[in-house]
């Protein structure tokens, strides 16, 4: 099992995200120097980030690849979010850096892959984490709740197709299942040196709500049909 935690989105903007940045607020010369000086401070950067330029510049973008996942999860999450009344950008820095995470590909271990334990049924998170050790335990809920918030949040019509198919537990169980193991990372001790307790308490808090963010921008914005 790998032992990570998404990390923060804003913290790992890379050169081109920040090029894309200026050319979108048409930085002039001077400007773009003040500008790059002014991206180190992270609240600074918070409000930019948050210039509703960048969001249209995003969803106008033939190639989104040509940033990095990390801005453009960061830049859809903390729009949507703000719309539906979450406004901490920490938490949607924490589910951008999740989606981001798996854009990438980054959310198994190499062992994990070649041996497809992939946690695709959650009875396999539920069993493993019986038998967990408690520091353990911690990063099996983390993994838990986050597979479970990208799964009912992008994948909605998959898990309902397995419930009309096989009788499989629908989409609320499912968002039941994220939103206890996000209740139960917040109060591990390794979440207050993550410094995540509140973010995973507030993710557990309103996790409907963040689900129906993620299916509209799955729906509306990535055409997954969600």
């Amino acid at each position: 099992m790998m032992r990570t935690v998404p990390q923060s989105c804003r913290a790992r903007l890379r050169a081109r995200d920040f090029e894309f940045i200026l050319s979108v607020l048409g930085a002039s010369p001077t400007a773009a120097g003040s500008l790059r000086i002014l991206f180190k401070d992270n609240e600074t950067l918070e409000m930019i980030l948050d210039d509703s330029r960048l969001l249209h510049a995003v969803l106008e973008m033939r190639y989104p690849m040509a940033i990095s996942p990390e801005l453009y999860f960061y830049i859809l999450v903390r729009h949507g979010l703000v719309e539906a009344g979450i406004t901490e950008s920490s938490i949607a820095d924490y589910v951008a850096a999740t989606l981001a995470q798996y854009a990438r590909g980054e959310v198994y271990s190499e062992s994990e892959k070649k041996s497809e334990l992939k946690f695709t049924y959650h009875v396999d998170f539920l069993e493993a984490i019986d038998k967990a050790n408690d520091y353990d335990r911690f990063y099996l809920n983390v993994a838990c709740g986050n597979h479970f918030l990208f799964l009912t949040g992008f994948f909605p019509r998959f898990l309902n197709h397995r419930e009309d198919r096989k009788g499989a537990p629908n989409v609320n169980y499912y968002e039941g299942v994220a939103r206890d193991a996000f209740s139960a990372a917040s109060h591990h001790r390794l979440a207050g040196e993550f410094a995540l307790t509140e973010v995973y308490q507030t993710i557990s808090d309103r996790i409907g709500e963040m689900r129906r963010v993620l299916n509209r921008l799955a729906s509306e914005y990535l055409y997954l049909g969600a």
